[in-house]
């Protein structure tokens, strides 16, 4: 239920008003105080810093298709207008690989390491400059990808396409020991690094706060949306009659690379929404 509190927020508000309505005055008194509880654990999603977008930024797309199923000319369309540099997939199956080369995609991003699986267990790195050092992540029931971006005069940065397990219907200790590992991948890895994730986790999981903390000797993950106060940005589930509820698809970084901007993309015949963020990169 965790996952949920922005929206139990908004049923907590509706339900104080009815109790205002019907003069309930202590009942109404303790619902305040579960709304405070719930907006003070959430209030640092909507304090951010103000970045200055540059030219010379990264921009990053973090997609989940849907077992391959998003419409892959409206993928290409969203990568091509929106300048994308790095895509990072997951639920990545061999017919929407070659989908999306026929749409056009190595043309935009001629680079690429991909992992994709029937049943939507793959995963995709691609990317506007070279990729080397592919890597597939072990330990993982679904695919999780690392590759090493080249750019001129710069340190290779390491690019993440994750995928975690959800919490449910899986069970939650198997969610729990992945983020634990991932935690420990990323924190292991000292160079610059960019990661696009499904997280299948939000800021209200301790797992996740804790994944993005790290060691305390270490500096942390920076999320996107935290870091800019984007507030609670939903990705899942898209395309039916009521709002995202659930902050699912993430862009996170490491040592050096600074998020600039950050916002939702629409996906058509995915479950999710895409994200789009820029990313500053420090020099050399």
């Amino acid at each position: 239920m965790a996952a949920f509190t922005p929206v139990l927020i908004i049923v907590g508000v509706l339900g104080l008003l009815l109790l205002l309505a019907a003069r309930a005055w202590l009942s109404a008194a303790g619902a305040v105080l579960v709304i405070a509880v719930g907006v003070t654990a959430q209030a640092p999603l909507y304090r951010g810093v103000d970045e200055q977008v540059s030219d010379s930024d990264l921009t990053v797309m973090q997609a989940n298709i849907y077992l391959g199923q998003a419409d892959p000319d409206a993928l290409v369309s969203r990568v091509r207008d929106s300048g994308v540099d790095v895509l990072t997939i997951v639920e990545l199956t061999p017919e929407a690989v070659g989908a999306l080369e026929r749409a056009g995609l190595r043309q935009a991003l001629p680079f690429a390491f991909l992992r994709p699986r029937d049943g939507g267990g793959g995963a995709g790195i691609y990317a506007r400059a070279p990729l080397t050092d592919g890597q597939l992540l072990r330990g993982f029931e679904l695919s999780n990808l690392r590759a090493r971006l080249l750019l001129p005069n710069r340190s290779p940065i390491s690019i993440y396409a994750l995928h975690p397990l959800p919490p449910y219907p899986e069970p939650s200790w198997r969610w729990d020991a992945e983020l634990r590992e991932l935690r420990s991948i990323l924190f292991a890895d000292t160079g610059p690094l960019i990661i696009g994730a499904d997280a299948n986790s939000t800021y209200d999981h301790r797992s996740f706060r804790q994944l993005l903390s790290g060691p305390s000797n270490s500096p942390q993950l920076t999320d996107a949306a935290e870091h800019l106060g984007s507030g609670v940005v939903a990705t899942y589930p898209a395309g039916r009659p009521y709002p995202s509820l659930l902050a699912l698809d993430r862009v996170l970084t490491r040592n050096g690379p600074t998020p600039t901007s950050f916002r939702r993309i629409d996906l058509p015949g995915s479950d999710h929404h895409g994200v789009l963020a820029r990313i500053r990169l420090s020099e050399g």
